[in-house]
């Protein structure tokens, strides 16, 4: 049986539109939230999403999604900023 890996390993999920949204699941919580920059901790690595007006438009026990002009993203394993 093929079970995905984000499933089987809870990892981190991120889905992009363009510069101006970004979808993230099977996060922890925000270590960091201004409107130029948000930090989301996940369960192996942190992101950081930074840019300009950025807003968190939402946000569940499952998924958020952050709007705004995304300028970068970046990944650090173990929670390291």
């Amino acid at each position: 049986m093929n079970i995905p890996k984000d499933v089987l390993f809870d990892d981190v999920i991120l889905r992009i539109s363009g510069n101006s949204e970004a979808i993230i699941e099977n996060y922890k919580g925000l270590h960091l939230y201004t409107s130029e920059e948000v930090v989301i901790a996940c369960k192996k690595l942190t992101v950081r999403i930074c840019g300009e007006e950025l807003h968190v438009q939402y946000f569940s026990g499952y998924d958020m999604k952050v709007t705004g002009n995304i300028h970068t993203i970046t990944y650090s394993m173990n929670g390291v900023l």
